[in-house]
């Protein structure tokens, strides 16, 4: 995909894995940034899985938006199956459109002042038979936040991630440890990933900030200006 240079300042919200809260996090960031009085757009290129746009991620998003446009807007394409965008759109006799996905990012431009992006799945998860987040991202050229699950195994996932999209010229500015359920006492991890994922990240040279968000919890701790992120970001 070839690189867009929107002039939108943003973010996308990439997760570690499937089901780690990326749609959660993605709107109390909305949220956020519309109590700043900042018009948000809310975008997710393509989504698959549920009975229909109304009940699915990109109806959470629009509501957290303070529904910035329509929903058409908001999630473009919309496939049924629980599967990944393109087998899902196989199923229905389509196919995803790479180009549409672009340009549904470029129509926001003139809708908003700051451009939230949630992507499905993980970093290197396929939106088409062509396209990953990854590539997308590339594209979009908008600094990453980086949803993890709170649970075993999350440092590993992370830091993986991260050389990853470090790997392929993608700027992580924040990795976001969510809180996916209530404290699980059968998994102790939960009480020390975010002391260890820390340690780990000041190991690197230029580590993203890390903010964690409680189950059921609107705020983030520490308190992130998302909207700075982005403006700063080169």
């Amino acid at each position: 995909m070839d690189p867009l240079n929107l002039r939108t300042p943003g973010l996308m919200i990439l997760g570690t894995d499937t089901d780690v809260g990326k749609t959660y996090v993605a709107c109390r960031i909305l949220e956020e940034l519309v109590r700043q009085k900042i018009v948000v757009g809310a975008y997710k290129p393509v989504a698959s899985g549920g009975l229909a746009i109304e009940h699915g991620d990109a109806f959470r998003l629009w509501q957290a938006s303070g529904c910035n446009r329509n929903l058409e807007q908001v999630n473009p394409q919309f496939f049924f199956a629980p599967l990944a965008p393109p087998v899902a759109a196989e199923l229905e006799g389509r196919a995803v459109n790479d180009a549409r996905m672009l340009d549904g990012a470029i129509e926001w431009e003139s809708h908003c002042e700051f451009l939230v992006v949630e992507g499905a799945g993980g970093l290197m998860s396929p939106l088409s038979w062509s396209t990953t987040n990854a590539s997308l991202a590339n594209s979009l050229g908008l600094p990453i936040v980086l949803v993890s699950a709170n649970r075993l195994g999350v440092v590993n996932q992370v830091m993986t991630t991260l050389i990853a999209a470090e790997s392929l010229g993608l700027r992580v500015v924040c990795v976001v440890l969510n809180d996916v359920a209530v404290m699980d006492h059968h998994d102790q991890s939960v009480f020390t990933n975010e002391r260890l994922l820390q340690a780990t990240l000041d190991q690197m040279v230029n580590p993203p900030k890390l903010a964690r968000l409680g189950f059921g919890k609107a705020g983030f701790c520490p308190p992130m200006d998302w909207h700075v992120f982005s403006v700063q970001c080169p």
